[in-house]
C-alpha cells in the first residue's frame, strides 16, 4: 500500500486523510503541535451556499465547491458523529446582512438584485420593522437588510472528529515538525523531521495552511506569502440570541449552538487584519474594537462576559488568489493546498476532491485551480 504523508493536522490535512479513509485508502498525518492547534481550531466556522458568499467576496471559479460543501455539512455532521464519536455542533445559522444609511441599502439591493438574475435566488430582502422583529435590541437605525441561508459548527470538534474518523479507517497521527524532504529525482522518498527522523511516503502532501510558503521552498518551488492575524472573541450573553448570524459594517455576531457568542471583525466592510511575521499574540486593540463594536449594534452585548480571545493566521497568497490545489509542478508525487481563507467552509469539497486526485490521478472539479497557476504571470481569481 502507497504511505500517505500528509503534512498538517488542521481541517484540510484531517479532511483528506477521512475521504482517503473513506475509500479505504489510509494516510499518516505529521503535525508539529496538536490537532486543530492552528487556525482551524481558531475560525468562526460559518458556513454559506454560493450564493451568499458571491454577494460578499466570491468568485464565480469556486461556485461549485461552495455549494457541495454546504450542502454536505448536514450529512457529514451525522456521519463524523456515527464514525468519529463527536457532536461537532452543526446547525443552522441564517446570515443577516444589515446596512445603515439608503445610499448602502440601494447598494446592497442592486447587489442582489444582479446575484439574483444570474440565478441565486436564496435572498430576502428585509426592512428595518423585519429586522427589528429578530433583533428587537438593535441600536442604531437600520436601513433594511438581506437574509440568506447558512449554517454553522464547532471548529476544533469538527476537525478532530474527522481526524478520529479517519484513525478507524486506518489513518494514524504522528507529533513531529517537517523540515525537509529526501528525494530521488523528481519523486519524494521521505518526509525530514526536526528529530532528524525520515518518515518514508509514496505520497506526500502539503496542507500546511500558513507554512505553506515554507513547505514548497523545501521543494524549490516557494510560494510567496505573507500571514495576517485573524482575532474573534467567544462570550458568554446572559440570554441566549437569535439564531441569526448578524453582520454590518463593524463587526460579525455569530451565536452558537451551544449558547455562546462569536465576535469578529467584519468580513464585508471592515479592515482587513494586519500583517505579522509568525506572531499569533492576540491584540487588545483587536479586542476592544469587537467588544465595542458588538455593544453598539445590540444592546445585549454590553451584559457579555467575555471567555476567550482567538487568533489565527489567515494567508495571503499572490494577487489574492483564494485558493490553489492539486499536484506541485515538478514533482511526481507532491500534492497541495494553497488556501487563503474559508478553509472550514470549503473542506469537504476540497477533502474528496483531493482524495479523489490522489487516488484515481485526477479530478476534474478542480483543473481550473491547479497549483502551476501560481508560478505563472498574472495569476489571479
Amino acid at each position: 500500500k502507497a504511505e500517505i504523508a500528509i503534512i498538517g493536522g488542521g481541517v484540510i490535512g484531517g479532511s483528506i486523510a477521512y475521504h482517503l479513509g473513506k475509500q479505504g485508502v489510509p494516510s499518516q498525518i505529521i503535525e508539529m503541535d496538536a490537532i486543530a492547534s492552528q487556525a482551524s481550531g481558531k475560525a468562526w466556522a460559518i458556513m454559506a451556499p454560493a450564493g451568499g458568499m458571491m454577494l460578499y467576496e466570491g468568485h464565480q471559479q469556486y461556485v461549485s465547491l461552495y455549494d457541495e460543501s454546504f450542502d454536505r455539512f448536514p450529512r457529514l455532521a451525522q456521519e463524523l458523529k456515527e464514525e468519529g464519536g463527536v457532536d461537532i455542533e452543526f446547525g443552522e445559522l441564517p446570515r443577516l446582512n444589515i446596512v445603515f444609511g439608503e445610499s448602502k441599502a440601494e447598494k446592497l439591493k442592486k447587489q442582489v438584485s444582479e446575484l439574483e438574475k444570474e440565478g441565486y435566488n436564496i435572498f430576502r430582502w428585509l426592512t428595518e420593522d423585519d429586522v427589528k422583529a429578530i433583533y428587537p435590541d438593535i441600536l442604531p437605525k437600520v436601513s433594511g437588510g438581506v437574509l440568506f441561508p447558512g449554517s454553522q459548527l464547532e471548529p476544533y470538534k469538527y476537525t478532530l472528529a474527522l481526524v478520529q474518523a479517519a484513525e478507524k479507517t486506518g489513518a494514524n497521527i504522528r507529533q513531529g515538525e517537517a523540515v525537509g524532504f529526501r528525494h530521488k529525482g523528481q519523486r519524494v522518498t521521505s518526509v525530514t523531521l526536526a528529530t532528524g527522523t525520515e518518515v518514508e511516503a509514496d505520497v506526500v502532501v502539503l496542507a500546511m495552511g500558513a507554512w505553506i510558503g515554507k513547505g514548497t521552498s523545501w521543494l524549490g518551488k516557494e510560494i510567496p506569502i505573507k500571514t495576517r492575524l485573524e482575532q474573534c472573541l467567544r462570550l458568554e450573553v446572559p440570554q441566549p440570541l437569535p439564531s441569526y448570524g448578524l453582520v454590518n459594517g463593524g463587526v460579525s455576531i455569530i451565536p452558537k449552538v451551544n449558547g455562546s457568542v462569536i465576535v469578529g471583525r467584519s468580513f464585508i466592510y471592515g479592515p482587513r487584519p494586519e500583517i505579522v511575521d509568525f506572531d499569533d499574540t492576540p491584540t487588545e486593540e483587536a479586542k476592544m474594537r469587537m467588544v465595542e463594536g458588538s455593544a453598539a449594534l445590540l444592546s445585549s452585548m454590553e451584559r457579555a462576559k467575555l471567555v476567550e480571545h482567538r487568533a489565527g493566521f489567515e494567508v495571503e497568497l499572490p494577487n489574492d488568489i483564494l485558493l490553489r490545489l492539486g499536484r506541485l509542478p515538478g514533482w511526481d508525487n507532491v500534492y497541495l493546498v494553497a488556501l487563503q481563507t474559508m478553509g472550514i467552509m470549503l473542506s469537504p469539497a476540497i477533502g474528496q476532491a483531493m482524495a479523489n486526485l490522489i487516488i484515481k490521478g485526477t479530478e476534474k472539479s478542480i483543473e481550473h485551480l491547479n497549483p502551476a497557476r501560481l508560478y505563472e504571470p498574472g495569476d489571479h481569481d
